[in-house]
């Protein structure tokens, strides 16, 4: 691609970011000094390379997803956030840890891009337990709250019908505490401790050895979805349901630190990069419409990465 034709894509970009509406050949014309039959001509081009794409017949020029690709990369590697940016961060994230740095990460996030956010955290089946809770949620079911070590926190329902006594809860639990072993560990240990147990004991811990692998998949925090759906796009049901979809079934979380991707379609534009929760990698994706404000997103998320690596908060 030449540079004029580079230029006048970035020029349709920005300015349908800027109003959401397709964008006529006049206008470029007058911010380049052009005839709009030159321009009209490059917009043909561009169209037949699948680099724009005209709504309708009398309308004006919108970027493609391909489009929207190039005209973000012109923002990777992304500048360094405002000192004020960075402060906020550090007010922000400095001091929390656990489930509340999850939390806290994608409300910063969010509000600062107004767009939504998933914050995916990798299944961590080699940490261990700190602390375990066992009681009755109904007749037929036992919630374990597990605390893990490194601060975040899993829930458990485990079906057992009839519940098993109070005093026998007690005994599971601290049964479960005497385990100083991986997650992925636990539930053989139970099985091994239920084959000696009593009855209703060996029920018990047999029932939790059964639940206990979903104490370990990904866990994932969302933040921002109603400053998503002030965007002119979320009038549209379709594209409602696409950001519905990347939210409720996340990109899984990488197991290392696989940098920063921007990746759109012709609705969704998700902006990626990998956060370092202590010991354990997670994935910030923020969720917005192609017409994406690519410059300050790329920007807030790098910024996150780094607050996160111990960089960029003075």
């Amino acid at each position: 691609m030449n540079s004029r034709r580079l230029r006048i894509l970035h020029l349709v970009a920005e300015s349908y970011i800027r109003t959401a509406q397709p964008v006529p050949s006049a206008r470029i014309a007058d911010r380049l000094d052009l005839s709009s039959a030159t321009v009209r001509n490059e917009f043909g081009v561009l169209e037949t390379e699948g680099y724009l794409h005209q709504p309708h017949a009398s309308a004006g020029r919108i970027p493609t997803a391909l489009g929207f690709r190039l005209y973000a990369e012109r923002f990777l590697p992304p500048r360094a956030l405002p000192i004020t940016a960075r402060r906020y961060l550090r007010a922000r994230l400095g001091a929390a840890q656990g489930e509340a740095l999850l939390r806290q990460l994608a409300h910063a996030t969010a509000e600062m891009t107004g767009y939504a956010v998933v914050v995916t955290v990798a299944a961590d089946d080699h940490l261990h337990a700190h602390e375990i809770h066992l009681s009755l949620l109904s007749d037929r079911t036992v919630m374990a709250v597990v605390v893990l070590e490194n601060g975040l926190v899993r829930q458990l329902r485990v079906s057992l019908d009839p519940a098993p006594s109070d005093t026998t809860l007690d005994d599971a639990e601290r049964n479960l505490r005497q385990l100083t072993l991986p997650l992925r560990e636990v539930p053989g240990a139970l099985e091994r401790l239920a084959r000696r147990a009593e009855s209703e004991l060996a029920r018990t811990l047999f029932a939790i050895a059964a639940a206990w692998p979903e104490v370990t998949p990904d866990r994932s925090v969302t933040a921002g979805l109603r400053g998503l759906l002030n965007e002119p796009e979320s009038r549209d049901p379709d594209f409602v349901r696409l950001v519905i979809e990347h939210i409720e079934v996340p990109t899984p979380a990488p197991g290392t630190d696989d940098g920063m991707s921007i990746d759109t379609d012709d609705a969704v534009a998700r902006v990626r990069a990998t956060v370092q929760l202590g010991e354990a990698f997670g994935l910030l994706t923020l969720v917005g419409p192609a017409r994406m404000r690519y410059g300050p997103a790329v920007r807030v998320v790098h910024g996150v990465s780094d607050a996160l690596r111990g960089q960029g908060l003075v």
